[in-house]
């Protein structure tokens, strides 16, 4: 099977720091613009133990609720189906899989972000549910076509080859990719030059806080998963649409909040994930697929 062919050229985005671990949760495979994965396996070590913090924030839950109830429509409805959580980290997806019934398979590069995963695994519990491997998402060490669900929400597009390989045909496969209207339009206020050079390309790579990664429009994904056997069956915008509802920054950090108006916001981030003309708005796309 071929992999997904990217073109060569580069843009250079140069986003404003964010203060929150999440701001390098993508460093999981790269570590720096030229594959150090030993660089990024000590710095997602160093940051294991305060990963999960910031989904207990007002916008970490928020997305992470819309993750979920997008990601539930694509599950496998028999229970027995073995699951691929790629670049897991601290099991925030493997968990609840592994509470629904789910044999899931968990792998990260990072040692002490597996181990906090094997620790809340344990507390709750369900441990025996769940193999955990600490390998670099581009290089599995499994058999092809060893999983009927593979979902990679922290990895690169890099990546892709590999986790088709080891999806089963007429298994699913879900995978987060930097969104190129997204990027550009956050790039635009600093670099107009970058931003407009971003959009007039097709697939281009872009460094992102330091490091690589594919960025794509909605039906450059589609395109380019439907020519290595993906059959895409949904992309969804992901991840900084929440910006966009101008909500007070007090409100998106804060640890408590309304229930009613979490409600509110939750349904709104979910209609506009789905919505064709929003699209563009977001950090990231999540594309759902089936390997034919």
């Amino acid at each position: 099977m071929n992999g997904i062919k990217i073109p060569s050229s580069y843009v250079e985005i140069s986003q404003e720091e964010v203060k929150t671990v999440r701001t390098i949760r993508r460093r999981k495979t790269l570590g720096d613009k030229h594959g150090d994965i030993k660089n990024a396996r000590k710095t997602w070590d160093e940051h294991a133990d305060r990963y999960d913090e910031w989904y207990e924030t007002f916008k970490g839950a928020v997305e992470n609720h819309v993750d979920w109830e997008l990601l539930k429509r694509h599950l496998p409805r028999n229970r027995d189906a073995k699951i691929l959580d790629a670049a897991g980290g601290t099991g925030r997806i493997t968990l609840p899989l592994a509470k629904m019934g789910y044999s899931v398979t968990l792998c990260d590069i990072s040692p002490r972000m597996l181990n906090v995963a094997r620790q809340k695994l344990l507390r709750a519990g369900v441990l025996d549910k769940v193999e955990i491997h600490e390998c670099d998402v581009r290089k599995l060490r499994f058999a092809d076509e060893s999983f009927d669900f593979v979902l990679c929400w922290d990895g690169t597009s890099e990546a892709a080859k590999e986790l088709i390989r080891v999806t089963r045909k007429g298994g699913k496969i879900s995978v987060y990719l930097m969104n190129k209207c997204g990027v550009a339009i956050r790039e635009f206020r600093e670099n107009p030059d970058s931003a407009i050079a971003l959009l007039r390309s097709k697939s281009n790579y872009v460094f992102h806080h330091g490091e690589k990664c594919m960025a794509v429009s909605v039906e450059e994904a589609r395109e380019l998963f439907e020519k290595v056997g993906i059959k895409v069956i949904e992309i969804y915008a992901v991840c900084g649409v929440l910006d966009s509802l101008s909500i007070q920054k007090k409100i998106q950090e804060s640890r408590s909040w309304d229930d009613e108006f979490f409600k509110r916001t939750t349904e709104m981030v979910l209609r506009l994930s789905k919505e064709p003309s929003a699209k563009g708005l977001s950090r990231h796309l999540v594309l759902y697929g089936e390997r034919i």
